[in-house]
C-alpha cells in the first residue's frame, strides 16, 4: 500500500516511524473536551510501545502520513468490517502540519484506500465538537455530517458519493 498526490503519501507505519512520529508529537488543545485539561504531551518509550501494542491489538491499519519526506502524522482505519464499513481518525504530528492542506488530501487518499483497495463501500469518522478545523477537513474530503452527541459530531462517506 503505497497512495500520493501533491507531495503527501500514505504509507504503513512502522514502530520506528511510530517512534519518530512520536518524538516530535504535540498534543492539540482542540482535541480536549469540554470541561477536560489541557496537558503537554511528554514522549517515553513505554506510552509508545504500549500505542503500537494497542494498535496491533485492536487490528487497526495505521498509515503514516509522509509529507516533503517527513511524518507529518497518522491516520489510523479502525472498527473494520470487511466489505461494510470502517472508521478513520487522523492525527497531525504538530501546528507545524496543520492549515497546509496536509490532513485534507491525506484523508482524500485514505478514503481512496479504503474504498478501492479494502473494497469497504462505507466510511465513518468522528470529531470533538469543539474541533472545528478537523470538521472542516472532513467536510472537504467529502464527508457528511450525520449526527452528534454533547461531546462529538459524527460523519460518514460513502463510495457511491465520492469523487
Amino acid at each position: 500500500m503505497n497512495v500520493e498526490k501533491d507531495n503527501i503519501r500514505l504509507i504503513p507505519m512502522t514502530e520506528d516511524m511510530y517512534r519518530s512520529f512520536f518524538r516530535e508529537y504535540e498534543n492539540d488543545p482542540d482535541l480536549c473536551l469540554p470541561g477536560q485539561p489541557f496537558s503537554h504531551y511528554e514522549y517515553s518509550e513505554e506510552k509508545v510501545a504500549g500505542y503500537i501494542h494497542r494498535q496491533k491489538d485492536l487490528k487497526r491499519i495505521p498509515l503514516a502520513i509522509i509529507y516533503g519526506g517527513e511524518i507529518a502524522g497518522e491516520i489510523i482505519i479502525r472498527d473494520i468490517e470487511p466489505n461494510k464499513h470502517a472508521t478513520m481518525s487522523i492525527t497531525l504530528k504538530n501546528a507545524g502540519y496543520k492549515d497546509r492542506g496536509i490532513g485534507t488530501e491525506a484523508e482524500k487518499l485514505a478514503v481512496r484506500y479504503v474504498f478501492y483497495d479494502l473494497d469497504i463501500p462505507i466510511l465513518y469518522a468522528d470529531t470533538v465538537r469543539t474541533n472545528n478545523r478537523s470538521q472542516h477537513v472532513l467536510e472537504k474530503a467529502g464527508f457528511t455530517c450525520i449526527g452528534e452527541d454533547p461531546d462529538y459530531r459524527f460523519y460518514r462517506i460513502d463510495r457511491t458519493e465520492f469523487r
